[in-house]
């Protein structure tokens, strides 16, 4: 079951059953990259070299996911507002099918769940 927050146009969804929602992985990306910058700080100042070599593919690993998981968004985003263009244009020009869809999908859940 999900719950449903309006938050203007759109519907933010988020899981109750144990899941995690999209807002929660948000915020524990954001923790993991802020766990990793604070100990990168930390080791900054130790001058052996081996940890300085590890702080330095720590920094640059950080950095590719960063871009990598924007990238991700990105393109994720790009898709979604396509999609719903796309139907938006579809129902304004078929409205009549639009509507037969919806009727099918209702009379359809109708049946499940009056056998219920």
């Amino acid at each position: 079951m999900e719950n449903v927050v309006e938050t203007g146009k759109r519907a933010l969804r988020t899981e109750t059953n144990g899941g995690k929602g999209t807002k929660a992985r948000s915020t524990e990306w954001s923790n993991l990259v802020t766990d990793v910058e604070d100990l990168i700080k930390k080791v900054a100042n130790v001058d052996d070299a081996e940890i300085a070599e590890i702080r330095t593919k720590v920094e640059q690993t950080l950095a590719k996911a960063k871009t990598t998981a924007g990238q991700g968004i990105a393109a994720v985003k790009g898709r979604a507002e396509d999609v719903t263009e796309a139907t938006d244009v579809y129902v304004r020009e078929n409205p009549w099918a639009a509507i037969g869809v919806a009727a099918a999908v209702g009379i359809v859940i109708g049946f499940i769940a009056g056998r219920r």
